[in-house]
């Protein structure tokens, strides 16, 4: 069996058996040196990594649908959201048409005090989606959620603190997209209890985390978040959950350090193909 057949199957075993939260904060074709932080994936790999989901059998639902679906438990299994994080100005420019030729949905959570400016995490005058291109993405059906106003670490902050970030971006979105917000994620996936009260009290259906925090519970969703590091073997295995246990282990770190260079130049060859 091919390499690609084995990911398939294996990715077909997980949607019999649960659901899936997909997170992601960028697709476009970058230089390594405007993205830091491997934010963007190349729009081949987004295309490829949405086949997978849909030859695997997962139906592509939204957050809100699928908390709704949930019921406040773990969903019926077979169920896969696509999320991005900040709002970054590409979820309109090239992740939209993707989407539309798809038929799929997804869920934009934006960070509201930077709408219109710079983005502050990429180069080469990057920049956040404005109210115009976020209304436009709300007409197209795609679900806009909270993801604070000034996007702090909310594990640090007391409940008041927390309330403002949450209810403020939640107001501001609600006022852009003429639609209620229900869905919220959580800046560099933390939380504590102050910021799950004040999640509870903004009114907010369900919340999402990642990077191997939280469960099923609608206020801390797990979520699978993917990188421009990610080739199929890591999509497959954070979808599965066991991608994180292993980078966090010891043996993890030894790899990394040793295939280090090896996949910067991978990633390299990979940009650098996608704008040709």
């Amino acid at each position: 069996m091919s390499g690609s057949r084995v990911w398939l199957a294996a990715l077909r075993r997980l949607a019999r058996r649960r659901s899936v939260n997909v997170g992601y904060h960028g697709v476009d074709t970058v230089r390594p040196e405007d993205d830091p932080e491997n934010h963007c994936i190349p729009p081949d790999r987004f295309r490829h990594q949405l086949d997978l989901l849909a030859d695997a059998g997962f139906e592509l639902v939204t957050v809100a649908e699928l908390a709704q679906r949930a019921a406040g438990g773990p969903p019926p299994p077979g169920l896969a959201t696509i999320s991005f994080d900040d709002g970054m100005e590409n979820n309109h420019r090239i992740v939209l048409p993707i989407l539309r030729e798809a038929g799929v949905p997804a869920t934009v959570y934006v960070t509201t005090g930077m709408i219109g400016k710079s983005n502050p995490w990429m180069g080469d005058g990057a920049r956040m989606m404005d109210e115009r291109e976020l209304a436009e993405l709300a007409e197209a059906g795609i679900e806009l959620g909270a993801h604070t106003v000034t996007h702090p670490d909310l594990s640090v902050l007391d409940e008041e603190e927390c309330y403002g970030e949450i209810a403020g971006s939640k107001a501001a979105l609600e006022a852009i997209a003429g639609s209620p917000v229900r869905t919220f994620a959580y800046p560099f996936c933390r939380y504590g209890d102050a910021a799950l009260a004040a999640v509870r009290r903004a009114g907010l259906a369900a919340a999402v985390t990642c990077e191997g925090r939280g469960d099923w519970t609608p206020h801390r969703m797990k979520r699978a978040l993917v990188t421009a590091r990610d080739g199929t073997p890591s999509f497959v295995a954070k979808l599965a959950d066991v991608y994180q246990p292993i980078f966090d282990s010891a043996p993890g770190r030894l790899a990394r350090a040793a295939t280090r260079g090896a996949r910067t130049r991978v990633r390299a060859r990979d940009r650098d193909g996608a704008g040709r």
